[in-house]
């Protein structure tokens, strides 16, 4: 399901100010800059874990393996 994509329209002036500025927004593309923001502003919110299951799962083994979760 991660690798699901769908198509979002942003306006133009959006998209063309996004690429004039791209190195200076640290992104690859405007795709790339759009997810980031909108993974990050979802995180803030609570609507989106700030980890994938598969490292949710990884830090409660480790928790598991301290000895702090039973």
């Amino acid at each position: 399901m991660m690798n699901e994509k769908n198509t979002v329209e942003i306006p133009e002036s959006i998209a063309a100010a996004i690429e004039a500025h791209r190195q200076e927004l640290g992104a690859d593309s405007i795709q790339a800059f759009v997810v980031s923001v909108l993974t990050d502003h979802l995180r803030r919110l609570g609507f989106l874990s700030a980890y994938t299951e598969e490292e949710e799962a990884e830090v409660e083994q480790r928790l598991r393996d301290l000895g702090y979760v039973d």
